[in-house]
């Protein structure tokens, strides 16, 4: 199993910006999709893949867990679209995900394990 550590993810709801009846990728969107490519790289497979996610909290400066903390399901689309072009070129060759909260880290992250199937 391959592993990489990503920057925290941004909420959907910043994702797609809606301009005169089309849906869109944000900037912010955007500038996210490139962190991921330029750490994980451009080499997708054809490949089904297993997918282990763990969205890790940021930590405040007293060493706890911040409150705000995007949900689980909120980071999935998110992590799914970021790293299509990247580990897989299609989201839906995404056959099985575990998907769970981890221990909190500076700066928040997404710990990314992924799998391929045979």
């Amino acid at each position: 199993m391959k592993t990489y550590t990503l920057p925290y993810p941004i909420s959907a709801n910043r994702y797609w910006k809606h301009f005169k009846g089309r849906s869109i990728v944000s900037k912010e969107a955007s500038a996210y999709r490139s962190q991921i490519a330029a750490i994980v790289g451009r080499a997708p497979i054809d490949n089904h893949v297993y997918l282990s996610i763990e969205l890790l909290p940021k930590l405040t400066k007293s060493g706890e867990a911040s409150k705000v903390c995007l949900d689980l399901d909120n980071c999935l689309k998110v992590a799914l679209d970021a790293l299509q072009g990247c580990l897989y070129v299609n989201d839906n060759q995404v056959r099985k995900i575990k998907l769970q909260y981890g221990e909190p880290v500076k700066d928040g992250g997404l710990l990314i394990r992924y799998e391929v199937m045979e």
